[in-house]
């Protein structure tokens, strides 16, 4: 379509277990049928995924088994504050992680600091998710 140019990836979608605004079921509904848009558009997938990357990554593995449906695009997860365990699945599978402010904040983000020498820098891409997610906070004049 002719708006098509304006749109440039399909996201932000995924899977949120931590506030649960709707049942599991729900949202893996949603982000399955949100993938395979993502994958017959061929547009890059941003994808947010907290306290849920096994259920993240069972439904795209199922999606990339399914020969129905096309490859997947390229796909960011968003805002990554999970386990080395969890980024290192994401990075075999190809995708890239975001990080945002987290990672300097000093007892939060200390994880993932020790996380990040060991992903290629390819695969990395800075965000500030502002104004949620701040790098450090100032503290106002007084």
């Amino acid at each position: 379509t002719k708006n098509r140019s304006l749109v440039v990836a399909i996201g932000e979608c995924g899977l949120d277990y931590n506030r649960n605004f709707s049942t599991k079921e729900d949202q893996i509904h949603a982000f399955r049928e949100q993938i395979k848009f993502a994958c017959e558009l061929q547009m890059p997938l941003f994808v947010h995924e907290r306290e849920a990357s096994e259920d993240t990554m069972r439904i795209f593995d199922e999606i990339v088994a399914d020969s129905d449906i096309p490859p997947l695009p390229p796909v960011v997860i968003h805002c990554f504050t999970g386990k080395a365990s969890e980024a290192m699945e994401y990075i075999e599978r190809g995708f890239y992680l975001g990080f945002t402010g987290t990672i300097c904040k000093k007892e939060r983000g200390a994880h993932l600091r020790d996380l990040i020498p060991s992903i290629p820098l390819d695969r990395i891409l800075i965000e500030t998710d502002a104004p949620f997610m701040s790098f450090l906070k100032r503290k106002e004049a007084r």
